[in-house]
């Protein structure tokens, strides 16, 4: 037997979602108060000002990645260089030249996934290891290039421990 339902009362939409989710009316909350066209112009030209004047490009240039706090120009000049750098020996002359004057490399992935390809396997054990910590948040520019220099040091390695941590930032990648 089938349950009688024109005896009920129809809902509206507005009862049916208000029983679904428990929503209020949202009539109760406080209504924002639309900026008046006045205030808008004083906004935008701060901002025009502000950009215009390069304020907002010094304040996020040359930043730590990891700290926030600014990069020295030598330092951001050396991190350059090794961006920059295309073949190998290029690349190596830059990272020797920055591990000449700092102990460490900053946790940025396109910069590790440079050092990578230098000559020395224990710079580049060094670089996939920090690497293989930074991927966990950021991935970098040219994640197709670091696939392949990784699948060359897996194939073509003479240490173990240098092909098993490209095999492990392969399947992290892919």
């Amino acid at each position: 037997m089938m349950s009688d339902d024109r005896d009920r009362p129809k809902r509206s939409w507005k009862e049916i979602d208000q029983m679904r989710d428990g929503s209020r009316r949202r009539d109760d909350r406080p209504q924002r108060q639309p900026r008046g066209p006045r205030s808008q112009k004083s906004y935008r030209a701060a901002l025009d000002r502000a950009f215009s004047s390069g304020a907002v490009g010094q304040m996020v240039k040359d930043k730590d990645i990891e700290t926030g706090e600014a990069i020295d120009e030598a330092k951001a000049e050396l991190l350059r260089a090794i961006t920059l750098a295309e073949d190998r020996p290029t690349i190596t002359k830059a990272v020797d030249a920055y591990l000449a004057t700092y102990d460490s490399f900053p946790a940025d992935p396109d910069v590790l996934a440079k050092v990578v390809q230098h000559k020395n396997p224990s710079r580049q054990l060094d670089a996939m290891a920090q690497l293989e910590e930074v991927l966990e948040e950021r991935q970098p520019k040219r994640v197709r290039a670091l696939i392949g220099h990784l699948k060359l040091i897996r194939d073509t390695a003479d240490d173990r421990e240098l092909e098993t941590i490209a095999e492990r930032l392969l399947d992290t990648l892919e």
